[in-house]
């Protein structure tokens, strides 16, 4: 079983517009809402495709509400612990002479109080176990690096492993309670403060510094992976989608959900890959094109 910890979730809404105008009023063509935030987009697309996954989400307010309920339409266990504060709304706006990009809107997450994020920890220390343990997205204010990093440390001491997929400060902070980073170059820059030459320089070096498994993505170029000691190249994309948003995190759900299977590493690789690229033909962070 794959535990997702949801600390940032959002009501991702993506508006298919003919021509972005400025200025002016625009009137989507079609709109599409699903239970965001990178942790949940994950999630659903694991769930897609047949994992099991149990979610610990924290969710606060009206849009709380409506991610909730699209949780439990899309199939995905959840435990939800509340928030006073509402939670936040995501746009993605694709224009269709766009090409391969859209136009995203993002606000903060909704932060948490000292209480809720003590619930949130109890949540999680009593959720099923799990053989993957899957960390997405940004870190919203009043949660506490030190009290993340031991709830992941916990969780490895019960043998779940540890997969992150986060940026920052708390990239940082974590990384060393990891199995596993999913990150992209620049993100593997920042965190080892140098540039790298290339995605497979950067996966070395994550490992040389963290002593973890590495995926390292790189745009169009495509990327690379360091697993037990082996690289594996992650080409290029076959084909380039309209609705880029969610893609990574259909990447890391898909990788996560080969990997609970026990799929060789470079299989898994190719699920997430083709997870990312059904993901991008369609409307909806973490929702997959039918095969």
């Amino acid at each position: 079983m794959i535990a997702i910890l949801a600390l940032s979730p959002a009501l991702d809404v993506t508006y298919d517009l003919d021509a972005l105008r400025h200025g002016e009023i625009n009137r989507p063509l079609a709109t599409t809402a699903v239970a965001g935030g990178k942790a949940l987009n994950a999630a659903r697309a694991a769930r897609a495709l047949g994992a099991d996954v149990h979610v610990t989400v924290a969710l606060g307010g009206e849009n709380g509400e409506r991610v909730g309920r699209r949780l439990r339409a899309d199939g995905v266990a959840m435990t939800e612990v509340a928030l006073a504060a509402e939670t936040r709304t995501c746009l993605a706006l694709v224009e269709a002479g766009g090409g391969a990009s859209s136009t995203d809107v993002y606000e903060p997450a909704a932060p948490l109080a000292e209480l809720e994020w003590a619930r949130f920890a109890a949540a999680v220390r009593s959720a099923p176990a799990a053989a993957w343990l899957g960390l997405s997205g940004s870190i919203p204010g009043g949660v506490p690096l030190e009290g993340l990093r031991a709830l992941l440390a916990e969780a490895r001491s019960r043998g779940s492993r540890v997969a992150l997929d986060t940026s920052g400060a708390a990239l940082g902070r974590l990384a060393g309670e990891s199995d596993l980073l999913k990150v992209n170059r620049a993100e593997a820059a920042d965190l080892l403060g140098r540039d790298l030459s290339d995605a497979a320089a950067a996966c070395a070096a994550l490992h040389d510094r963290f002593g973890v498994d590495a995926v390292v993505t790189d745009g169009v170029r495509g990327g690379a992976a360091l697993h037990d000691g082996e690289p594996h190249r992650l080409p290029a994309p076959q084909s380039v989608g309209r609705y880029p948003a969610g893609s990574g995190d259909s990447f890391f759900g898909g990788l996560l959900h080969a990997l609970d299977r026990g799929f060789p590493f470079a299989t898994a690789l190719d699920l997430a890959r083709d997870a990312a690229e059904r993901n991008a033909r369609v409307p909806g962070q973490g929702v997959l094109a039918p095969v």
